[in-house]
């Protein structure tokens, strides 16, 4: 019966599951819907409700700094055109109000402030659902963040228990569910944040994973992977950037990398000559 459910998991989700995991979902599954019928599977994992047992949820603002250094010093060339942005796989939600926070900051002392709109999304239901609500508990807030953290004193409130995202910065961020090895709503962004995900998707998966991002990014977009991840992301639209970044308050200096896409999105997001 494993065996059935992580071929579901590798057929759904694109993930070699954990067997703990595994045992633990079919536990559910048999006292909750009595077997492992095809049609039981389907439901279970189409609505993204074996993603709470199989999917690895953790997350933090401002999580890998190097990154929201990057960001930082792309965001002058947005000034004129705006920053639409895209969290894919984003778990609860931090990493899309971290950005959030970066922006709103730079708009403070920027000549032309930044509009922007971040979509952000999950195929686990309940995580989405609780970044939409915003509500945080203290170990989002870790040291290893330390560099950007002066930014939540402004976008956090402190709870008893924790934090709540305050409301400016939620009317910026569009929280969904959605599955990535399906195809995105249409759209077109100029930046993707894909971190700390890609390595969970088996090899045989990957190039799908990057073709439905690749999809919705503009041409010259750039795509943003976990630090760990990029040796193993190779797609025939984007290439691969090396930049070094500074960290302003600790005076360090990092190597990163990152993608651009090379190819124009596919005619299939145009109707009648405009974008959707």
């Amino acid at each position: 019966m494993t065996g059935t459910l992580r071929e579901a998991a590798e057929k759904w989700f694109g993930i070699k599951a954990d067997p703990g995991d595994l045992l633990k979902l079919k536990e559910y599954i048999l006292g909750t819907y009595g077997g492992l019928a095809p049609k039981t599977l389907e439901k279970v994992f189409s609505s993204g409700e074996a993603a709470g047992f199989l999917t690895v949820n953790e997350t933090y603002f401002f999580r890998e700094g190097a990154h929201f250094d990057l960001l930082r010093d792309l965001l002058p060339s947005y000034e004129n055109t705006g920053l639409q942005l895209c969290c894919a796989a984003v778990a609860s939600g931090c990493e899309a109000y971290s950005i959030a926070m970066l922006i709103e900051s730079y708009n403070k002392s920027a000549l032309c402030p930044i509009q922007y709109h971040i979509d952000a999304f999950d195929l686990n239901p309940k995580v989405i659902e609780a970044a939409s609500r915003g509500m945080y508990s203290e170990r989002t807030l870790r040291e290893d963040g330390s560099c950007f953290r002066h930014l939540t004193d402004t976008g956090l409130e402190k709870l008893e228990d924790g934090y709540r995202v305050k409301d400016h910065l939620k009317k910026n961020v569009n929280f969904f569910v959605h599955n990535l090895m399906d195809a995105l709503p249409p759209k077109e962004y100029d930046i993707v944040f894909f971190r700390n995900a890609f390595i969970y998707f088996l090899p045989q998966h990957r190039e799908r994973i990057l073709s439905n991002l690749s999809a919705v990014l503009k041409k010259d977009g750039l795509l943003i992977l976990g630090v760990s991840e990029t040796a193993g992301a190779r797609h025939a639209d984007f290439e691969e950037i090396n930049c070094n970044v500074k960290n302003k308050e600790e005076k360090t200096n990092t190597d990163i990398f990152y993608f651009r896409k090379s190819k124009p999105p596919p005619l299939s997001i145009y109707r009648s000559g405009n974008v959707l």
